[in-house]
C-alpha cells in the first residue's frame, strides 16, 4: 500500500529537511474548499536526489521526469503529489523553458512563482504560513494577480496568461487592471507555446465553474485569434431575431448553460464548436434577416479540422463533429421511426445532444423547453422498449457495396449505408437482408439488378 501523506512530511521532518505546502492545495484550503488531488505540491529544501532517497527509505513510488527541474512525483495512498526543490528561476528573453537554480529559502521559492493567491506556503511541520506578497488580502477580495510585474510575470512564460484565464473560470476571481492590461500586452507570446500545453489549459479553463467569465476573458485580451482563430469571427457576428446576442454571446451563453458533471468536458466541447460555421456562411435572406443555411454541416467540418489541431483524441474528434453536424436535428414527437433515426444517428450520444439543445436554447428570444422535455421523454421510451432497433445496421458493408455497384471510393458509400441502416430501423428490410439491401443500392444509383446479371 503507498504511503500517507503523514508518513511523506514525517520522513522529510526526520531527515532534517524543510517541506512546505504550495500552490493550489494551500489557496483552495484557506477558501475552505475541496483539494483537487492534482494540486498537491510541496516545495522543499532538499535537492532532488536527497528527496529520492526520503522516499526510498519509506517504499514510496517516483517519478523522476521532472528531476531536472528539481520536481519529484510521488504517490501516496490519496493519489499523486509534487515535491520540488526551492527554486530559483532566470529567463533568456523569447525562450519560455527556464534555466533553473536551486534556491536556499522558501521566500525565493514563492518570488518567482505566478500569481500571489498561489504564492502562500504552509510548513507542514509547524503550521506556520507564508504570505510575502498578500495573497491572502486578494484571495478575500477575489483579486487574481500576479507576483511581481505582469510583463516580466508573462515574458518568462507566456503559459501564465493562460493559467490566470483558466483560474478566473474555475474561481470567480476578477484580474487585478494591471494584470489582465500585461496579458493584453504580451498576448502574441502564446505562439511560442506547444498545442499541448495551450489545450491542457483550455480544457480546464471549459470545465471550470464560470467558463463565459474565462471565455469573455481570453476574446478580451486578443488570443482568440492566436490559440482559436476557427473562433476568432465569431464576436460582432450579428444573428437574426431568434437570438439574444452575437455568435460570439450565443455561445458563451450555451458553454454555460451546460452545468451539469455528466459528460462536462465533452459537452462543452461540443458547445463552444457547434455555431463555428455561422460566420462562413452567414447570408441576408429575402426578408432582410441573417441566415446560416447549412451552418451545421460547414461547422462540422472546421470542428473536424479544429480538434485535429487541438490534439483531442479520435474518440473526441469524431464524438464532437458528429454532435456538431446533427445539432439542428429535430425529429416529430408522435413519429417513433423519426425519434429513432435521430438516436440512431447520434451513435448513443442523444442525451448529449438533449443536453446541448436545452443550452443552445438558453439565449434564444424563444422557449423551447416544451420540445425538449418532450423528446427527453421519447427517446427514453424508446431505449428501453426498442433498444435492439437501435443497433440497426446496413446489411452491406463498403467493400460489398463498391463490388456491387461499380464504384470507386467515396462519400456515396456512407451515404447507402445510412439510407440502408435506417430501413432496417423502420422495418422496411430486416437485418440482414443482403439481397434487398442490394436491390435498393442498384436502384439509388438507377441500375437494375436484373440487367446486371445478364451483362
Amino acid at each position: 500500500m503507498a504511503p500517507s501523506r503523514k508518513d511523506l512530511i514525517t520522513a522529510f521532518e526526520n531527515a532534517g529537511y524543510e517541506l512546505w505546502l504550495v500552490g493550489g492545495a494551500v489557496r483552495d484550503n484557506l477558501r475552505g474548499v475541496s483539494v483537487d488531488r492534482r494540486d498537491y505540491d510541496y516545495a522543499t529544501s532538499a535537492l532532488p536526489d536527497s528527496i529520492i532517497t526520503i522516499c526510498e527509505s519509506f517504499r514510496a513510488r517516483t517519478v523522476t521526469i521532472g528531476k531536472r527541474f528539481g520536481t519529484i512525483g510521488i504517490e501516496t495512498d490519496e493519489g499523486w503529489c509534487e515535491v520540488t526543490t526551492f527554486r530559483g528561476e532566470s529567463y533568456c528573453p523569447g525562450d519560455r523553458h527556464p534555466d533553473v537554480s536551486f534556491g536556499h529559502t522558501i521566500h525565493e521559492d514563492l518570488a518567482r512563482r505566478d500569481f500571489t493567491i498561489n504564492a502562500i506556503a504552509e510548513n507542514t511541520i509547524t503550521g506556520e504560513r507564508l504570505d510575502p506578497f498578500d495573497g491572502l488580502a486578494d484571495l478575500s477580495k477575489k483579486i487574481i494577480r500576479t507576483v511581481g510585474e505582469p510583463k516580466e510575470r508573462y515574458q518568462e512564460d507566456p503559459l501564465r496568461i493562460l493559467r490566470g484565464v483558466r483560474f478566473v473560470s474555475e474561481l470567480g476571481f476578477a484580474l487585478e487592471p494591471t494584470t489582465q492590461a500585461g496579458m493584453t500586452s504580451t498576448v502574441e507570446s502564446l505562439r511560442s507555446l506547444s498545442q499541448e500545453r495551450i489545450t491542457a489549459e483550455l480544457e480546464r479553463l471549459l470545465v471550470g465553474s464560470y467558463p463565459e467569465q474565462g471565455l469573455n476573458l481570453l476574446s478580451a485580451i486578443g488570443a482568440l485569434p492566436i490559440i482559436l482563430p476557427e473562433l476568432a469571427g465569431m464576436p460582432d457576428c450579428e444573428q437574426n431575431r431568434f437570438h439574444q446576442f452575437d455568435v460570439w454571446g450565443h455561445t458563451v451563453a450555451t458553454v454555460a448553460s451546460i452545468d451539469c458533471q455528466e459528460n462536462r468536458r465533452l459537452r462543452r466541447w461540443v458547445a463552444l464548436m457547434h455555431d463555428l460555421g455561422k460566420p462562413s456562411v452567414r447570408h441576408v435572406k429575402k426578408n432582410g434577416e441573417w441566415g446560416f443555411y447549412r451552418h451545421e454541416i460547414v461547422g462540422a467540418e472546421l470542428t473536424e479540422e479544429l480538434t485535429q489541431r487541438l490534439r483531442l483524441s479520435k474518440q473526441d474528434i469524431n464524438t464532437i463533429s458528429l454532435l456538431v453536424r446533427r445539432h439542428m436535428d429535430r425529429p416529430t414527437l408522435n413519429d417513433a421511426r423519426l425519434v429513432r433515426r435521430f438516436m440512431n444517428r447520434l451513435d448513443g450520444h442523444w442525451r448529449d445532444m438533449v443536453a446541448l439543445k436545452r443550452a443552445d436554447n438558453a439565449s434564444h428570444t424563444y422557449d423551447d423547453d416544451e420540445y425538449h422535455d418532450g423528446l427527453e421523454i421519447a427517446c427514453q421510451r424508446i431505449e428501453e422498449e426498442d433498444s435492439a432497433a437501435l443497433r440497426a445496421e446496413s446489411p452491406l458493408d463498403g467493400h460489398e457495396l463498391m463490388e456491387i455497384c461499380g464504384r470507386k471510393p467515396g462519400f456515396w458509400i456512407g451515404r447507402v449505408k445510412d439510407r440502408l441502416s435506417e430501413m432496417v430501423l423502420d422495418g422496411e428490410i430486416e437485418p440482414g437482408d443482403k439481397g434487398s439491401a442490394t436491390r435498393i443500392a442498384l436502384q439509388m444509383f438507377g441500375r437494375d439488378q436484373d440487367s446486371e446479371g445478364k451483362s
